[in-house]
This record gives C-alpha cells, structure tokens and sequence, in this order.
C-alpha cells in the first residue's frame, strides 16, 4: 500500500508529467496563436481582394444607370410642349429612338403624370396615370432624375423599377416626363450581377437602402425581398449608416460571411459580397489538424524520451532515498550518505550531509534560547501570563504575576485567563478572536482581581505566540497602581496651576483697564488744564504783545512791531498746537454732547486726516455712560478706524450703535481687503498688540468682541457690552 502511495507521489512521475503537460500546452498555443494569426491575415487579404473586385462590380453597375439616364435626358431634349399637346407626333418621335436599354420600354407622361406614348407599345399603358408613383411623382414635381423603387408594375404585374427624368421647356419649366422601364423578371443589366458568384459558394447582393428592398441577388429568390429591420442584422444596420468596409458577420439565413460593400452613386444602392468563411478559412483550419496530429505526435515521442531519461537521472537519488528509509526503520543514527557523482543530486546529498551538522549545532542554540527564555521569565518585573486562546486555560505563569495577583504558581494554572479579568468572559473571547484574525497585539488598561477579591488596574499587552507547535497568546500584565496614584496628584496639581494662571489674568486684565481708564482720566485732565490754563494764559500774552504794539512810541514802532508781529505768530501757533492736542487727548464734545456726537465729530477728523468717509448709525439717542467708559469706547472705535485707514484700503468705513435689549452693540465694518482668521491675535508690525488689547479691555466689562474677515471679502468687528454695568458705573 505504502509502495503503491510512493509510486502515485514520485517525483519523477510529476515530472515527466509537467513536462508533457507544459509541452502540450506549448503547442497547443502555438497552435491558437499561429491559426489565429493566419486567420486574421487571410481575413486581410481576402477583404482587400473582396473590396477591389466590389469597386469594379459597383463601377460597371453605376455606369450603366448613368448611360441609360443619360439616353433618357437626350432624348427628353427632344421633346417640347407640342408634342405633349399632340401624343401621335411624340410616339412617332419614340418609335424612331430605339428602347434596347429598357427592355420593357419608355413611356412618356404629361404634367399630370397620364402616360401619352410608349415604346414598344404595351396594351393598357397609355392613358394610366403614374403621378402616385413616387419616383414619377418627385420628377414631376422637383424636376430632378429619379432612379424609382423597385416594386411589381400596375399593367405588367410583374417586378420593375424605372428611371425619371423631367422634360422642361425652353424656360427650365416641367412639362412632363420621360421614363424607362427595367423589368427584373426578364434578361437586364443586372443579371451579370445576379448570376455571377463570388467563389464557390459566394455571390453579390444589390439592396436599395432608401426603400428598404434587395434589387437583385445571385440568389434569385431574395429579389425585391424587405430587408431587415434595424436591429435584427448588425452588418445591414451599420451598411444603412455608411459602412462599406469588409467585416465578417452572420447573414439573414445565419451564415457566417465575410463581406464587403461600395456605393452606387447613381442611386441610394449599395452592392454588397458575401462569401461564406467556411470557404474562407478552409485552409486554416487544415492547417489547424495537421499542427494536432504533429503534436500528438510529438507527445509521444517526448513522453518516452523524458521517461527513460529521468529514470536514468534519477537512479542515485533513488538510492539515496532507500538509505534513509533503511536508518529510518533501524532506528540507528544518521550517518553522511554516499556521494555517487558530482552533478545536481550529488549537491543534494552534499547539502543532506551538511543539514546534518547543523541540525546539532541548532539543537544547541534552541537549548539556549529556552534556558534564556526561562531566565527572563524568571526574573522579568513584569507578571507574564501563558495561556490557550481556544480554552483560556493558563499553561505558564512567572513569579511576578503570582507576586501581583497573590496567587501561587499552580494556583493559576489551575485557572483560565477569564477568571483573573473583571470583564465578562464574551468580551474577554472577542479580544482573543481580534487577536487571532488581525494578527497584531493587543495593548490597554484592564481591571485584574486579586486572589482576596480586590481589583486591581494593570496594564496588558497580549499576542500570538509559538511554543511547542502550539498556538499560544502571551499576556504581559503590569501592575499601575503607583502610576494611577501619580497621574491622579499630577492632574490635582495641574488643575491647581490652571486655577491660578486664570486668576492672574483676571486680575491683570482688570489692572490693565483700570490703567486705561486712568490714563483717559489724565487724558482729560492735561487736555482740560491745556485748554483752560495754557491756552489762557497764551491769549492774554498775544493781547498784552498787541497793546504794547500800540503804545510804544514812534521811533521805534517799526522795528517794535515786526518783532510782535512775530511773537504773536508763535503764540498762534502754540495756541493751535494747544487746541489739536486737547482735541487728540479727548475732545470736548464727548463729556458736553455725548458718545454719538463724539463718533460724529470722530467721522469728520477722519475724512479730513485719512480721507476716510464714516457712515454713522444709531438706533436712538446715546446711551447713558459715564465720561471715563464714553471715552474708552470713543477710543476704541477711533482705534478699529485707524487700523481700517491703515489696512483695509478703502476709502469708506460704517459704525453702528444699537441698544439690543441689555445689552449695547458697536459694530465697525468695512469692504477691505480683510485677513485670515486668527491672525488679529499676533502683534502688529510695530510692537502693538492691536485688536487683542480691545477685546481685553471689552472683556473686563463683561462684554464680548467677534472678528469676522476673510481674504478679499472686508472685515466686521462687533463689540457687544452689558448695558447694567456700564449704566451702573455711570449711577456709581
């Protein structure tokens, strides 16, 4: 049995096997590509030959339509509106042009279409009136030629198509028509068409695409057949949309052809021909059995070459293979087998032998490693858990792990993984089963409990392991009881750091608009002694210099008063100097008028200094402010218009004042050039902090300061302030 199983898996068997196999399949595509190939030249060669013998049938066939239009045209050249007027002077003049072109004659009709005269004179034919006839029809009516419809004739009852065209007086108008008749069930121009084949099997096919009919065919009985309707046949549906190239398709009857098609240009026709691939491809598929009967052939004969071959090549690795079967079933040890030749299969003895040696020198190190492993298991800080992903029984635990859990060593092996774990033993199994199915290590915080029913928080990094041909999961479990203790004082102490750092603040944002509130105060103060005191005091110089001007005697008057003349213009100046800079430290306006006539008076300066027109809008009086608040929101706004000035290029700014309920909203718009969110909270270019220190300052009264600006879309900044406290600062 054992001898039957080698025999079916012997490699030299496989061998020779693949090797037919691969060969076989060579051929075979060898076959498929040649025959392929082959095929796809001759379709070449013979749809070039199809085509060019299609151009000449088609040539000859538009030739004779143009002749015998031609012949048509002459003779209606001929014909004048006395002769229509007079039948028996245009028969005569039909009767003297011969009709061999026609075989079943020509026929003329008036304007109305009636037939006048015919040759050769047909019974029943003159006098009928062909106006319906759609060919007959359009000549008369656009005087154009007209190759008709093929279609079976009132009086011959039999298949016929006709060739119109009109007879037109001296004018260019019609008065008639000529036409001739061509009867398809006797001998026409078209039989040598019909009766031709194209190769053996092969013929031609004339189809009239505008009225859907088969003119005539090599096979007769498919004359003045309907042609398919589209979508039923492929070829006819892409020959009705100009296709006249050869392609190869299945005909109406559901043969396989290769056919090729031209243009009548005489007429809407197309002649088509068809030759059946049977007949075409022969040749190839001739060549297709003898290529299998030589590869068969050829099978055989490498089929036993590469058998006695292998068998020869293989006869010391034969041998090799029945020594270590006899050590084997002897049970003695491995010796070095015998080197027979130097080829292929003595380098694998040679590496037998070497596999050998370092399957001892393996053996040693693998002791090694499991004595280190041991070791580190031994001594590792860490609790380390061995245990069966399918059961979760634990098969190993080192010291430390039974230092952690209090357990002893057998204790736990006694035990399953689930049983150390607060969780329930489903999650516990679908953490096994990620762990198996991805492949990659599981690390988190779990709640272990302890022998006396304490929990404990560990940390655990579990994955796959091989030990012993088994598939084992290795959980490391760190105890981070003194961690948790740590992180817990660290949050409490930064919890703390953040209490203060905000309590700074506050306190440094209200000493910083205290500050400012100071400063608008002295602001007032040194604009209020300028203007009271220095600039008095500067008036009564210049009226002192005036009378002294006056009074002084005559000699010196000159001189006197050029000098004053002078001072007096340096105290002007001091005074305006006086003037500007009471205005620039705080304008009178904003403690006698109020906060809105200020902006207003603020809007004026504004245009005069930085030619910056400000929209002013209110939605009632101004509100009650004390003057140290009023300032500092006057200097707000100037600030936010400044930066507009300086920033925003535009010549056009607006400030709006609205009392929504409790609370004032202050709004400065513009249609700037604006900027990216979050950079008004950088400095400025020159050191300042810009829009932060506002919204520090509105931030102390318990307000609130939005910027809303984008790149190329202007900017809005709304300030929006609790009216109780700024009304309450202004009662206290």
């Amino acid at each position: 049995m054992a001898e039957a199983g080698r025999a079916r898996n012997s490699l030299r068997r496989r061998i020779i096997v693949s090797t037919l196999l691969i060969f076989l399949a060579s051929i075979w595509v060898l076959s498929y590509y040649a025959s392929r190939m082959l095929r796809e030249d001759m379709e070449h060669l013979l749809a070039d030959q199809q085509s060019s013998t299609l151009s000449y049938v088609a040539a000859e066939l538009n030739h004779e339509l143009e002749e015998r239009l031609v012949v048509l045209q002459e003779l209606a050249r001929l014909i004048d509106q006395r002769m229509l007027d007079h039948p028996a002077v245009l028969q005569q003049l039909l009767d003297s042009h011969p009709s061999f072109m026609f075989n079943s004659g020509i026929i003329a009709v008036s304007r109305d279409g009636t037939a006048l005269a015919d040759v050769p004179v047909v019974a029943g034919r003159r006098g009928t009136n062909y106006f319906s006839n759609v060919a007959t029809h359009t000549t008369l009516t656009e005087g154009k030629s007209v190759i008709g419809r093929p279609l079976v004739g009132r009086v011959l009852k039999q298949p016929l198509f006709n060739i119109n065209v009109p007879i037109l007086d001296t004018h260019g108008k019609v008065i008639g028509a000529l036409f001739g008749v061509i009867n398809l069930a006797k001998r026409n121009f078209l039989d040598h068409i019909g009766e031709q084949r194209y190769g053996k099997s092969g013929g031609y096919l004339v189809m009239d695409l505008e009225n859907n009919l088969i003119v005539t065919a090599t096979d007769k009985r498919r004359v003045l057949q309907s042609l398919p309707p589209p979508g039923v046949n492929e070829m006819v549906d892409r020959r009705a949309q100009g296709f006249m190239g050869s392609a190869v398709s299945v005909n109406s009857q559901g043969v396989e052809v290769l056919s090729s098609g031209a243009r009548v240009p005489a007429s809407n026709w197309i002649v088509v021909a068809a030759l059946p691939t049977k007949e075409a491809f022969a040749p190839i598929r001739d060549m297709q059995r003898r290529i299998v009967i030589a590869a068969l052939f050829l099978t055989v004969i490498a089929g036993a070459f590469s058998w006695w071959l292998l068998r020869r090549q293989f006869a010391p690795l034969r041998a090799a293979v029945d020594s270590l079967a006899r050590m084997s079933v002897a049970s003695s040890s491995l010796q070095p087998l015998p080197l027979v030749k130097p080829d292929e299969v003595g380098e694998l003895v040679g590496g037998f032998n070497q596999l050998l040696t370092t399957l001892g020198q393996r053996e040693a190190q693998l002791k090694t490693e499991r004595d280190f492993f041991s070791a580190v298991l031994h001594q590792s800080s860490d609790g380390v858990l061995l245990f069966d992903p399918d059961g979760l029984l634990i098969s190993e635990a080192n010291p430390s792990i039974c230092h952690i859990l209090g357990y002893t060593r057998e204790e736990l092996l006694a035990l399953r993984y689930s049983d150390l774990l607060a969780a329930d033993r489903e999650i516990v199994a679908e953490n096994v089963r990620r762990i198996r199915h991805d492949k990659t290590p599981f690390v988190g915080e779990r709640q272990f409990r302890k022998k006396d029913g304490a929990p404990i928080t560990v940390e655990v990094s579990a994955g796959l392991v091989e030990t012993g041909g088994r598939e084992l999961l290795m959980a490391s479990v760190r105890d981070l009881t003194e961690r948790k203790r740590t992180e817990l004082e660290l949050q409490r102490y930064r919890q703390h750091l953040e209490d203060v750092v905000v309590e700074r603040t506050a306190q440094l944002r209200g000493l910083a608009v205290e500050l400012t509130m100071a400063e608008e105060r002295e602001r007032r103060s040194i604009a209020q002694d300028l203007h009271d005191d220095l600039g008095q005091t500067l008036s009564v110089i210049k009226l002192r210099l005036t009378s002294l001007e006056i009074s002084d005697g005559k000699e010196r008057r000159g001189e006197l008063s050029q000098q004053i003349r002078h001072l007096e213009d340096m105290v002007d100046r001091a005074n305006r100097s006086v003037h500007s800079l009471s205005l620039e430290l705080s304008p009178p306006v904003l403690s006698a008028s109020g906060l809105i006539p200020a902006l207003e008076w603020l809007s004026d300066e504004m245009l005069r200094t930085f030619d910056l027109n400000i929209r002013i809008y209110c939605d009632g009086p101004s509100p009650v402010l004390d003057d140290t608040l009023s300032s500092l929101l006057f200097r707000i706004v100037r600030e936010l218009l400044i930066n507009v000035s300086k920033h925003a290029r535009v010549d056009a700014a607006e400030v709006s004042i609205v009392t929504d309920g409790d609370k004032l909203v202050v709004t400065v718009a513009d249609d700037g050039i604006g900027f990216n969110g979050g950079q008004w909270l950088a400095p400025s270019a020159d050191g300042g902090y810009g829009l932060f220190s506002v919204r520090e300052r509105v931030k102390y009264f318990g307000g609130d300061m939005q910027v809303d600006s984008q790149r190329g879309s202007g900017t809005m900044v709304v300030l929006t302030l609790p009216l109780d406290k700024l009304r309450s600062r202004a009662v206290g």
